[in-house]
This record gives structure tokens, sequence and C-alpha cells, in this order.
């Protein structure tokens, strides 16, 4: 009976944890379902109009520059170097650094055939560093290893040097506040409140979204049926109970009635 207690217990902490979980996250699909779609880019003057202050919105387009779009002069260049460090007792601890070196931007904006849009603090954005491509390097190693600080006595064992950089052409898609700058155009920056998101590739939205939904279904159903074989062992174990109780009390009356019989 004990075994089954602990069976039960478990089964209901596993379906309460299931029932929260599956909650929050319908919550949050729910919540990104509710974000206002902008199917073509022009929309966007006329819910503006609507909503000049807070208007969070889902916008696409395609990454386009009108200055000349160079990776050496639109990219993120990175060293990671992998190094052995001195310890007191003479041995060595491995240890692993990563370096910012150079962070340019030349300005660029979402496009469709409708309309075009200014991101504003796209770095910033979730979900930004995996849109961009990684690529090698084409200048000496030794130039860019001799200007980084390493600990002092440390080796490098090895190193890693490459540059990110946003492809023109790449299929993005932004969740944030839409608003327009001071000279009228338009343009999508961090909300002040909500998260500020992007998304690589047509549909990836809508196919996280599903994801988020389909998950919390996938938990919801597991509480219900756990729940369910909870509820119905808490059953069985009281009914048993019960009718112990019952046999033990009927066995006791009939041995005191033979007693007073004697």
């Amino acid at each position: 009976m004990h075994t089954m207690i602990g069976f039960v217990a478990a089964l209901s902490c596993g379906a309460t944890a299931s029932y929260f979980l599956g909650s929050r996250m319908k919550r949050g699909a729910d919540y990104l379902n509710s974000i206002t779609r902008v199917i073509h880019l022009r929309q966007l003057e006329d819910l503006l109009t609507e909503k000049p202050r807070g208007l969070l919105v889902v916008v696409s387009g395609s990454v386009a520059s009108a200055a000349p779009f160079v990776c050496k002069d639109n990219d993120i260049l990175q060293a990671e170097l992998h190094l052995k460090i001195k310890v007191e007792d003479g041995g060595f601890i491995d240890k692993t650094i990563s370096y910012l070196l150079q962070r340019k931007e030349t300005p660029w904006h979402l496009e469709d055939s409708t309309g075009r849009v200014n991101i504003v603090g796209a770095q910033d954005a979730l979900g930004f560093d995996a849109t961009l491509q990684k690529y090698r390097l084409d200048r000496p190693a030794a130039e860019i290893l001799d200007s980084l600080a390493k600990p002092e006595g440390a080796m490098v064992s090895a190193h890693s040097l490459y540059g990110r950089a946003l492809n023109v052409g790449t299929f993005l898609t932004f969740v944030g506040e839409a608003v327009r700058d001071k000279a009228g155009n338009l343009m999508i920056r961090k909300p002040k409140e909500e998260s500020f998101m992007v998304f690589s590739g047509e549909g990836s939205f809508d196919k996280m979204v599903n994801y988020i939904k389909s998950e919390s279904e996938h938990h919801l159903l597991f509480y219900k049926i756990s729940a369910t074989i909870a509820v119905a062992l808490a059953v069985m174990y009281g009914v048993d109970l019960i009718m112990g109780l019952c046999v033990g009390s009927e066995s006791d009356s009939e041995e005191n009635h033979r007693e007073e019989e004697e």
C-alpha cells in the first residue's frame, strides 16, 4: 500500500507540473498569436494611423540596403582563443576566451514588394546572432593575436578567427514596436515591456508558435491522463482501505460474540 501511495503522489506531482507548464506555454502561444500580423509592409501606414503609439507587430521582409553591402564593412569580427594557463602548483588549466574585435554595420532595412521598414537596434533582438552568417577571415592570424590581451603566463594552444555578417536577401521576421522616426519614416524598435525578437526564414515565426502550441497540448493531455489515473488509483486505494476496515470490524464483532457465548 505504501508503494501505491508513493506512486499516486508522484503521478499527482507530475500531473500538476505538466498542467502549469502546459498552461504557461499555451498563454505564450496565444499571446504571440494575438500580436498584429503585417502581411504587407504598406499596411504599417494605416495601422500607425489608427494606433500611433504602442503598436506591437509581426513584420517580415528581406534584408536590403541602399548603400553598398560589403561583408568586410558590415560585420562582426570575433576571435576565440583556447589557452593553457599556468597555476601555482606548476600545472596548467584550459580556458577558452572569446573576443569581440570589431562591430560595423551598414544601414539596412526590410522590404517586400509593397514597401520598406527600418529596423532600429536589431542586434539587441532575441535570436539576431543566429541570423548572421559565419565566414573565415583572410587577415594574418599573428596580426590579430598579438593585439589581444591574454592572462599572464597564458599560452595559446588553439585559436579561431572569424567574421559574421547579415547577408542581403535574408528573409527575417521581427516582433517589435512599430513607430515613425522624426522624419516620418517607418521603423521597428524594441518595445518598452515586451520582448524584441527576430526569426530567420519564411514561416519561421509561425513554426515556432505552432511548436509551442503543440507542446502545450501534449503537456495538458499528459496532465489529464495522469490526473485521471491518479484519481482512479486513489479511489481504488480508498475502497480497499474501507473494505479492509469493514472486514476487520466484522471479524472483531464475531470474535467478541463468541467470547460472550462462552
